[in-house]
């Protein structure tokens, strides 16, 4: 975990919603200080699968390029498909200053409630 002094943006936190081409975006976030927690898919991230992998071994834990552009970042998985998996991100989401995705546009939208909690919850 990252020291408050860490850099200008130590104080806030970023949930990385991106796939392989956003995934720098929340690299320098995390460079600049910000708590930055990947939000993957159920089986990981694509980008896990995208080589060269270490000692050309292919494992979504050894992707040379996830590992460059996701080291200091945390990482959860959650199906946000899911009413269940929508509830885990709502409360998550209460806890960001800063949601980062890439879906295609109205994604989102169409899930509004997903990432706007009520008033009690983001109370808490």
């Amino acid at each position: 975990m990252k020291q408050a002094e860490d850099g200008i943006l130590s104080p806030h936190r970023v949930l990385d919603l991106t796939d392989e081409r956003g995934t720098l975006c929340g690299k320098i976030l995390d460079e600049l200080g910000a708590d930055v927690i990947k939000v993957e898919p159920p089986g990981g991230s694509p980008a896990r699968r995208i080589g060269s992998f270490y000692h050309d071994e292919v494992n979504l834990e050894k992707s040379l390029p996830w590992l460059s552009l996701n080291t200091g970042k945390r990482s959860v998985c959650i199906d946000i498909e899911t009413a269940d998996g929508q509830a885990v991100f709502r409360r998550l989401a209460v806890t960001a200053d800063l949601i980062v995705e890439l879906f295609s546009p109205g994604y989102m939208d169409d899930r509004r409630q997903m990432h706007e909690p009520d008033r009690a919850e983001a109370a808490r």
